[in-house]
């Protein structure tokens, strides 16, 4: 009889041994599984900015035409009332860059003595990261009828 008790306490052992390696794994896997999860979810909402990036310089309500044509260029006036849909977690931003002036939002009240556009904000507080992608862009200003360099800035948080 004691025979058969250490054999039925060994099996107990070996299942239990088993049952823990079993469960490890899984866990692992589970882990594995998330961050892949997490790893896709960065690069989608990577391809989402940079199709942002790509179209935003086309978009109708920012886009300076002329007699029908559009130009390749924002206009300035249009940026003041721009009413971008929802975007996500972003942050959208046009700023002058030359010349250099004094760092000021620009307002119907400001306007034209201001360097920067803010066509888009949302951030959650649990938002640990940013990502920053930039271009540069051309404003049409149409009360001088002139041209100058500017830069479209995107942050998106994650």
């Amino acid at each position: 009889m004691r025979k058969a008790e250490i054999q039925m306490q060994e099996t107990i052992l070996v299942i239990f041994i088993i049952t823990i390696i079993i469960v490890l794994g899984l866990f692992v896997f589970y882990r594995y599984n998330l961050n892949a999860l997490e790893q896709d979810k960065l690069e989608y909402e990577q391809i989402k900015v940079y199709n942002l990036l790509a179209t935003l310089p086309n978009h109708p309500q920012l886009q300076y035409s002329s007699l029908g044509n559009s130009e390749n260029a924002f206009d300035t006036l249009r940026l003041l009332n721009a009413n971008l849909d929802d975007l996500g977690e972003k942050e959208v931003t046009i700023k002058q860059i030359y010349p250099k002036q004094d760092d000021v939002k620009c307002t119907t009240k400001t306007y034209p003595d201001c360097n920067h556009y803010l066509l888009y904000s949302k951030k959650f507080s649990k938002s640990k990261n940013v990502n920053i992608v930039t271009t540069p862009v051309s404003l049409y200003f149409p009360l001088t009828k002139g041209y100058k360099p500017g830069l479209l800035e995107i942050k998106w948080y994650y």
